[in-house]
């Protein structure tokens, strides 16, 4: 039996993905948003909440709030959403906007712009569905050392390393992803994906180091 490549898994992958985009596109051009909304969630909504849950470790309640929020925001904002980067990307840059908000002003969670039950009762379900499979998920999986060494980086070198590493993002779509919202034209996001490529390499050196203090690696000259 032959086994497939890494080279044809991320091909895979990536076609899927293509498909994914495709759908959702379709979707939202027939103004079909209930229809675009689910085709997100189900392609992408566990890495989503696994996202928030790595944001908020100890604070699972304060994930869940997040998400919420992001649901929303995916839903109020859909008919705007101009296609500049990839529906994923988008996501990931509303689910960020969401955690910086209730990081600033964790207090006012109670005062949300829209209450997600009354949003739409089906996407609420599918919230809760979305919380649940995921965390059934991480539940089998066993936190190593190489994460607990990220979570001592900072909250966006800790995002970087998520959304190249364990996503394998393109470039283009973590700067979409990541540029601050007082940043905006092709010319501001180039520059600010060249920085977050030299960060990139900044940040891997800086997990390096602190996975030869924790005796995981050697160093070079040991």
């Amino acid at each position: 039996m032959e086994v497939p490549s890494a080279h044809t898994a991320d091909e895979e992958v990536r076609r899927e993905r293509e498909r994914v985009e495709a759908a959702t596109r379709t979707a939202r051009n027939r103004g079909d948003y209930a229809e675009t909304t689910r085709i997100v969630f189900e392609a992408y909504g566990q890495e989503l909440y696994s996202f928030a849950l790595a944001q908020f470790s100890s604070e699972p309640s304060s994930a869940d709030e997040v998400f919420s929020q992001f649901s929303e925001d995916f839903w109020v904002s859909l008919p705007r959403f101009q296609w500049r980067c990839s529906a994923r990307a988008w996501c990931y840059k509303l689910l960020r906007n969401a955690t910086h908000r209730h990081r600033r002003s964790p207090e006012n969670r109670a005062g949300r712009r829209v209450p997600l039950s009354a949003v739409e009762p089906w996407l609420r379900e599918l919230v809760v569905a979305t919380r649940h499979t995921t965390q059934a998920h991480l539940r089998s999986e066993v936190k190593d050392e190489v994460r607990l060494l990220r979570e001592r980086l900072r909250p966006e070198d800790q995002d970087l390393l998520i959304l190249r590493v364990d996503r394998n993002m393109p470039w283009r779509d973590i700067a979409h992803a990541m540029l601050p919202d007082d940043a905006e034209g092709p010319a501001a996001e180039q520059r600010f994906e060249a920085t977050l490529r030299r960060r990139f390499t900044e940040v891997k050196k800086r997990i390096r180091k602190l996975a030869i203090e924790a005796g995981l690696l050697e160093s070079a000259g040991g």
